[in-house]
């Protein structure tokens, strides 16, 4: 009998890479299988099988008999969905794969996190937890406070800034009437400074923070990345911060337990270099993350994930892995209201205008709720220095029309 090579690849409201991590499987001879809840799921044609559980009714049997009932043998799953991750530990552990240890359920949840980070003497950002509709506005003391979901989160979905008790109050209710009063959502402190995020392996227990971004226009109104995202950080107090708070998370890691993966860490850093933690993200960053990473690192953040999901990494190489001194930005464009993409200039065209390098495109794509992050389109532009991006991003935001209906 045939050795398994069935691989599973979780995928929540179409989100997980899905058709990226299938391409690279096939190419390793493996086999991909989605899972996912939606029966015509857009992705089930880039891979060999695709199997079907509701994510928010079914538990760990109602998956095993989906799986069992497609024929399919998993030897490794692949899971770049936040709001699976639970999921990922509980099928890692019942077939025995790689990925299941126990540090990982750490985090599930960013509140669990936040709990860790003040144990071990890493954090003192003042928070509490909880169903959207049971949390008491009143036992808040401190504010400002930014409310968001603690596990079903990703795309800076449901983000709030309250400033006081009533305004937090009409904040959860807004996340309930949006996802449900039993969303879970954390409060916490809200963290003053510049924000950035850090992408790097964990590798034996040790986060390796390799492409650092300032987010330097940063939508402080809806909390969603914006406008030029540069790397290397061009702020002193930026670069300090981020290095402080890999450390740290670097010391959660080895404490916790959590030994391998790829971590997208976001945080926020003060004028006198002392930096404090938004969220743990255990995937790659998203959009360009990945190219602007190839391209200045050596390193596919999303292939590096895979091998290690299937137990193939290369540690060592991945542990000395370094970044080069290539100044680049990151420029998002964001929907501007619910609809469907009808007509934007082509990512060819950006590509002409001196400075890009890198850019993607989603066609068709449909925004079902602003209260979210939804990019659809990105460039990856280059220069000498911070100006020479300013200009490039002009440029390339001169140029770039579109419209959604």
């Amino acid at each position: 009998m045939a050795l398994s090579t069935d691989v599973l690849i979780f995928s929540k409201r179409f989100a997980g890479g899905v058709r990226v991590v299938a391409q690279m499987l096939e190419e390793s001879g493996r086999r991909p299988v989605l899972v996912s809840s939606e029966p015509e799921d857009v992705n089930r044609s880039a891979c060999a099988a695709h199997v079907v559980v509701d994510w928010d009714r079914d538990g760990l049997d109602d998956l095993v008999k989906a799986v069992d009932a497609a024929g399919v043998v998993p030897t490794a799953v692949v899971n770049f969905v936040e709001p699976l991750l639970s999921w990922q530990l509980r099928v890692a552990r019942h077939y025995g794969l790689p990925g299941d240890e126990p540090g990982r359920e750490i985090l599930l949840s960013k509140a669990r996190v936040r709990e860790e980070m003040r144990r071990l003497g890493l954090s003192d950002v003042r928070f509490t937890a909880g169903p959207a509709g049971a949390l008491d506005p009143a036992a808040v003391t401190v504010f400002p406070v930014i409310v968001k979901p603690a596990e079903d989160s990703g795309s800076s979905r449901l983000v709030r800034r309250a400033d006081d008790a009533g305004r937090l109050a009409a904040a959860l209710r807004e996340i309930s009437d949006a996802a449900g009063e039993d969303l879970r959502v954390i409060v916490e402190q809200y963290v003053p400074g510049t924000e950035f995020s850090v992408d790097g392996p964990v590798v034996d227990g040790r986060f390796h923070a390799l492409f650092t971004v300032e987010k330097t226009q940063h939508d402080e109104d809806r909390h969603h990345d914006a406008g030029l995202r540069i790397s290397p950080p061009p702020s002193d107090h930026v670069r300090r911060g981020a290095l402080d708070l890999a450390e740290r998370v670097s010391t959660l890691c080895g404490k916790s337990g959590i030994t391998t993966g790829w971590l997208h860490v976001e945080g926020r850093a003060a004028l006198d270099g002392r930096a404090e933690l938004i969220e743990i993200n255990p995937r790659p960053g998203g959009g360009l993350h990945r190219a602007a990473t190839l391209r200045t690192c050596g390193v596919d953040p999303i292939h590096a994930s895979v091998l290690m999901a299937l137990g193939t990494d290369d540690a060592a190489a991945l542990a000395d892995s370094t970044r080069n001194d290539e100044l680049l930005a990151l420029l998002p464009f964001e929907a501007d209201r619910v609809g469907v993409l009808v007509e934007a200039t082509p990512v060819d065209d950006l590509k002409r205008i001196p400075g890009v390098v890198d850019g993607y495109q989603f066609e068709n794509f449909r925004v079902t709720s602003m209260d979210q992050e939804n990019f659809f389109t990105e460039a990856l532009i280059t220069a000498d220095d911070v100006d020479g991006l300013a200009e490039v991003a002009r440029r390339v935001q001169a140029a770039f029309t579109f419209t959604f209906a």
